[in-house]
């Protein structure tokens, strides 16, 4: 790649130095090198939207883009406790490259098995294990883009495990679905896509019964068909439609499901067929 693309995917915030560092460090290493921000404002307790920053966003850039995702990854965690220093990872996936020390952040992420995955090991000199992408990615982004094989940058380790997202079950004239996935607006994707939707349902007339409370009086309302924009209802409604990412989605007209209905992760939707 001519001018190589380098992505930058953290938890740093839009305040601080720190990716005016990891930007200053890869200008300076690697001539024309164009570096994108996908986002500063990830949690790492609320992987979700990272998750889907990976799998939907990263697959849209050119081959050879290295995707730099460093989002709570300083310390490993077994059963929810801090257990030492996590390993990062340098991963070849379709062409493109990601680094990034959350293990189980990537095997959440990635559909298909990786080509290979290597480990990075920081080198001793190093005072500080702290800010790994100024102090070790930046040197393994230059290595990679120049051509350097993954063989020759890390130390070859346990494949990633695919974590086969839950599927929507059918169940006779039931479709029972689950929230998998909330952006920003609070709009829910549910875990089936449109297309697979289509031929369960195999034109049959169907009905999503969601629940919601407002104050202490319990609401029900029916939806009936997939609108195609949110304004195919009235402010304030509920519908289903198909979201960017080809998914069933659970949605309102000018608010929040989330918040309106109460619709968390792994909320579950019961589509009835008649």
């Amino acid at each position: 790649m001519d001018e190589p693309i380098v992505t930058l995917t953290t938890d740093w915030g839009n305040r601080d130095f720190f990716a005016a560092m990891v930007k200053g460090r890869l200008c300076s290493l690697i001539p024309g090198v164009r570096i994108l921000d996908l986002s500063h404002t990830q949690m790492w307790n609320d992987p979700a939207t990272t998750i889907g920053i990976i799998r939907y966003g990263c697959s849209s850039f050119p081959e050879g883009t290295v995707h730099i995702v460093d989002v709570g990854c300083d310390r490993m965690q077994v059963d929810g406790r801090q257990a030492g220093f996590a390993k990062p990872l340098l991963v070849s996936y379709k062409g493109q490259y990601i680094i990034c020390s959350d293990r189980k952040l990537l095997e959440q992420s990635l559909d298909d098995a990786c080509d290979e995955v290597v480990e990075l090991v920081p080198p001793e000199s190093l005072r500080s294990f702290s800010f790994l992408a100024r102090d070790l990615y930046c040197d393994v982004v230059r290595q990679l883009v120049s051509g350097m094989a993954l063989s020759q940058l890390g130390v070859s380790c346990e494949p990633l495990r695919r974590r086969v997202q839950p599927q929507a079950q059918l169940d006779g004239n039931e479709l029972v679905a689950m929230v998998t996935g909330i952006d920003s607006y609070g709009n829910a994707d549910l875990n089936i896509n449109y297309d697979d939707f289509e031929t369960l349902r195999a034109g049959r007339r169907f009905k999503v019964k969601i629940e919601w409370r407002i104050g202490s009086n319990d609401r029900f309302e029916d939806i009936s068909g997939i609108c195609r924009h949110y304004s195919d209802v009235r402010m304030g409604n509920i519908l289903l439609t198909v979201s960017v990412t080809g998914r069933l989605q659970i949605a309102i007209n000018k608010g929040s499901a989330v918040q309106l209905i109460g619709l968390r992760y792994a909320s579950r939707c019961h589509f009835f067929f008649e």
